[in-house]
């Protein structure tokens, strides 16, 4: 299904499948208070949130949705009723009173990413010269499995209930150099990831690479988004270039080697 989106439908559809991994209401993302909650629905959460959440914080520039463990509950609402401002939640010295509370459970920050989402109305990047790109659609994509060179950008699997379902495979005098990856991680919503050759970096293939995935994303009636850890600038900085802006930020308290 092919058709147009605009960067409030794109954002839309993001913030309703936060809702849906969180178990909150959509509306609940643009309230100035945060919000606490222990879900007992999470139906078409993203493929890979299996579990109950023990902590898991979003923010999408308003207040926190906070999805937690009943056990967690009344030491969140403390966390963040002392804040000055809701980003304050994902910032030290904060998070190390989160990390030693957690620690009482035995779990531990396992996750902090920051998302990006298009905006499909700016020009693309400059195209290297002699970049040649290739479309690869669904199980076209495992012919590439056998190089393990881009792990960023593919899942390696037919198994997994997450899948790779589309691939933009860059070439540079005929040879392979950088893969830009998307997965289907929810119904709605695919995501984002790139691998180029370190011998062919800083030089603008990643981010071609990016946004002719990313074009071909909303033609399909999908919502393309790209994740970053804090720490990845270069991962930050071709995002940007691609025509990516920051959109919201995640972070999950997950079971760790304490536990028993």
């Amino acid at each position: 299904m092919s058709r147009t989106w605009t960067r409030e439908e794109l954002l839309r559809a993001a913030v309703e499948q936060s809702a849906r991994d969180c178990g909150c209401l959509p509306e609940d993302f643009f309230k100035e208070e945060n919000t606490v909650l222990s879900p007992l629905n999470r139906d078409g959460a993203k493929k890979y949130l299996k579990e109950p959440p023990f902590c898991h914080l979003v923010c999408y520039g308003n207040g926190v949705v906070a999805a937690v463990d009943p056990r967690f509950a009344d030491f969140m609402r403390g966390y963040l009723v002392q804040l000055d401002e809701p980003f304050r939640a994902f910032d030290a010295p904060q998070l190390n009173d989160l990390a030693r509370e957690a620690a009482r459970y035995r779990h531990s920050i396992g996750f902090m990413a920051e998302y990006f989402l298009p905006d499909l109305q700016l020009p693309p990047p400059p195209m290297p010269q002699g970049l040649q790109i290739q479309l690869l659609y669904g199980g076209e994509i495992e012919s590439l499995y056998a190089d393990r060179r881009f792990p960023m950008a593919l899942s390696y699997t037919t198994t997994a209930e997450k899948k790779d379902v589309i691939a933009a495979v860059g070439y540079l005098d005929g040879q392979l150099v950088g893969v830009a990856g998307a997965s289907d991680d929810s119904e709605q919503l695919w995501q984002v990831g790139i691998d180029v050759l370190p011998a062919f970096r800083r030089r603008g293939v990643a981010a071609a690479l990016v946004w002719e995935l990313t074009r071909q994303i909303p033609a399909m009636g999908k919502v393309p988004f790209y994740g970053a850890a804090w720490s990845n600038l270069a991962s930050k900085r071709t995002a940007i270039q691609a025509s990516y802006r920051q959109t919201w930020v995640e972070i999950s308290v997950k079971g760790n080697a304490f536990t028993e």
